[in-house]
């Protein structure tokens, strides 16, 4: 368990493409919110753009401060930064399972989603706030902490959650009807889910398989290159393509009307 790993550095490109990502996930949550403040989707989405927009701007911040090592903001910083990623995971899930409509795991989820809300913050704060600066500084405590609680939560938040969101949103792509009318929709046809959900699935799996596979390996072997660049540049936009797919169902297809499609459908004549 190395206590200091290591991690490119924080560059002017960086901090300007992370303060426009989180300008656009503020805006996108913040104005689905307002249109439909009740409505569990927009809630649930705005709270991930605003995780979103903390984690994104603290390493912005860091950078315009001449902080341009991301282990070196501080533990605070850092653990804020930590946390909203580890309740962003959480919210993407859960977004997952409510957009565009409850799937059947979520119905039946009593008291999971808030104990993990409540304790993944927690957890990721602590596990920062003492992790040691040096192989020396490892303690007995520390590492049975660690392998109790932030082993596990790793592999919860960056394994087991993102393939559960993916294989929610691909089973609710499977199972959208088409829509009944031409694309874009007149006002009042059947709403369409379909080009939304390809969108956020388009965003995540490809934006995670190169930031994983060809930008990480591209930061070791060649760190100053044009390729470096190129794919930094289009794991950005495949990011925005999650808020802006979002947008798009809410304002062109008309996604939030399912919801009220389905219950019109139970309701007794």
């Amino acid at each position: 368990m190395p206590p200091t790993p290591t991690m490119p550095e924080l560059t002017a490109f960086d901090a300007v493409t992370q303060l426009v990502a989180a300008a656009v996930y503020l805006a996108v949550g913040a104005a689905a919110l307002a249109q439909a403040p009740r409505d569990e989707r927009t809630r649930v989405f705005g709270a991930f753009g605003l995780v979103n927009a903390i984690s994104l701007c603290i390493p912005a911040a860091a950078w315009s401060l001449g902080v341009k090592d991301p282990l070196a903001f501080g533990r605070i910083p850092l653990g804020v930064m930590l946390a909203s990623l580890s309740v962003g995971a959480i919210l993407m899930f859960h977004f997952s399972q409510v957009f565009p409509a409850r799937r059947p795991w979520i119905r039946g989820s009593g008291m999971q989603l808030p104990i993990g809300y409540a304790i993944t913050p927690v957890v990721v704060l602590i596990l920062v706030r003492w992790w040691p600066a040096t192989e020396q500084e490892i303690t007995t405590k520390f590492g049975l902490m660690f392998i109790v609680f932030g082993f596990p939560l790793m592999v919860l938040l960056g394994l087991v959650l993102p393939v559960a969101s993916i294989v929610s949103f691909l089973r609710s792509l499977r199972e959208a009807r088409p829509a009944a009318a031409p694309d874009p929709a007149p006002r009042g046809s059947r709403p369409n889910a379909r080009p939304v959900l390809a969108g956020i699935l388009l965003s995540q799996l490809a934006g995670g398989a190169l930031s994983l596979f060809v930008m990480g390996p591209l930061h070791v072997v060649a760190p100053d290159s044009i390729a470096l660049v190129a794919v930094a540049v289009m794991v950005w936009l495949l990011g925005l393509l999650t808020p802006l797919a979002y947008a798009a169902g809410i304002w062109k297809y008309d996604v939030l009307s399912i919801g009220e499609e389905r219950s019109a459908e139970v309701k007794p004549d």
